[in-house]
């Protein structure tokens, strides 16, 4: 072969695979968790405008960040926090206008009554295992299926 139609090979070879390459695929929009930052705004009686300028940011862009549209930093959170006297975690998993919600209940309550709280709290719920999992009383009396299961075994087997 001469050289000049090896150097045309690579060429056509590239000319080939695109007209039989796979159109791209668009990435699918991504959904993001909802968040409480408008709400905690608004709770604090506070416009996108006043917040935008208190931390240099358009209106607009917070407004969009609020939304779930753009992706907030652990900076803007941090900022925020601050401004709305809350904690970050508040932003991101309490709506501050749930008045019926355990930590609205909660910030409402005096120490006596927190204390209470807590006391009833723990009765309602169960502790958990240290792996985790919710944790079981056995009554002394009944077996459980497992130990039923073993007794079910062991006649089957002397059988």
């Amino acid at each position: 072969m001469s050289s000049m139609f090896m150097h045309a090979r690579p060429w056509r070879a590239s000319q080939e695979k695109r007209k039989f390459a796979m159109p791209p695929v668009p990435k699918p929009k991504r959904t993001r968790r909802p968040n409480f930052l408008r709400q905690w705004r608004k709770h604090r009686g506070l416009t996108l405008a006043t917040v935008g300028a208190e931390i240099g940011m358009d209106g607009t862009n917070l407004g969009r960040i609020e939304k779930g549209e753009v992706p907030y930093s652990q900076d803007l959170l941090e900022i925020l926090a601050e401004l709305y006297s809350c904690e970050v975690s508040d932003l991101l998993i309490r709506d501050p206008t749930d008045a019926t919600g355990i930590w609205s209940i909660w910030e409402r309550a005096k120490p006596a009554e927190r204390e209470q709280i807590v006391r009833i709290a723990e009765a309602l719920v169960p502790p958990q295992n240290p792996d985790g999992g919710p944790t079981k009383p056995h009554d002394a009396q009944s077996p459980t299926q497992s130990q039923r299961k073993q007794a079910k075994n062991r006649t089957v087997k002397a059988s």
